[in-house]
């Protein structure tokens, strides 16, 4: 009975001893460091994210749950939390960043999803759509400015009309109507004409049409409108050595 008496009382005493460090230990945080590539503006959401949360001791903080709650910023696309003794945390963010804006006040990561972020990004391209979701939209837009970038030039906007026809913009001011169907192969039927012809011509382009099926039309700013086919790299320089760019002030009938 005595010794039974005894191992209860050494039990008691580890546990309360136990519960005594840890209440002793447990200390209040009142440093936090935030770690990552972030501009000032997310530095300041995360802040104020972080003021918004009920923070326990440095040893009662639950950081799995803790970490979820950051990553409630969509831009936050991984956050790892680490305890520094005695009441200190770090917090690393690793971010999400924007490829494209999309809409007015939302942008989209590489994958299309759509992120809400503190700053703005004016210099990024601008995709918007009617009937394609965000992830289609974005997947049609690496799409083409990979073939864009042989030729050195850059998408600096990429819309879908309500009938699903869709439209490239370029930073060099040239737009392109691509139509809702054989996107990839229309936009190689413009790079190749762009290549072999339209970038050699001095006068400036309004829009080129590229819904046809063995051409291109290109309309110039001064009104009028040179139609021709997309021609191999020879037939094209032979083509403009000896006779130019073949011209027409005929409109342009529209496909799709």
């Amino acid at each position: 009975m005595i010794k039974r008496l005894i191992k209860v009382l050494t039990i008691l005493c580890v546990v309360i001893g136990g519960i005594s460090i840890w209440i002793k230990f447990d200390r209040p945080i009142d440093t936090i460091v935030i770690e990552g590539d972030l501009t000032l503006a997310e530095q300041e959401a995360m802040q104020k994210q972080i003021a918004g949360l009920n923070l326990k001791g440095i040893l009662s903080l639950d950081l799995s749950g803790f970490e979820t709650q950051l990553q409630l910023m969509d831009w936050a696309r991984r956050v790892d939390v680490r305890r520094r003794w005695p009441n200190k945390l770090v917090i690393y963010v690793y971010k999400e960043s924007p490829v494209a804006q999309w809409d007015d006040h939302t942008f989209l990561s590489a994958d299309g999803d759509i992120l809400q972020l503190p700053d703005q990004y004016d210099q990024l391209p601008r995709l918007s759509a009617q009937l394609s979701s965000p992830r289609e939209s974005m997947e049609i837009f690496r799409l083409l400015q990979q073939y864009a970038a042989r030729q050195g030039l850059a998408i600096l906007e990429l819309s879908e009309s309500a009938q699903g026809e869709w439209q490239v913009g370029f930073e060099s001011g040239t737009v392109v109507r691509l139509g809702a169907v054989e996107l990839e192969a229309r936009m190689i039927r413009f790079l190749r004409a762009y290549a072999n012809i339209i970038q050699h011509q001095q006068r400036p382009v309004a829009y080129v049409d590229a819904r046809y099926p063995s051409g291109v039309a290109v309309r110039y700013s001064e009104i009028d409108v040179a139609k021709f086919d997309a021609l191999g790299a020879i037939q094209a320089q032979n083509w403009v050595q000896t006779t130019g760019l073949k011209q027409t002030n005929s409109n342009v009938t529209n496909g799709r």
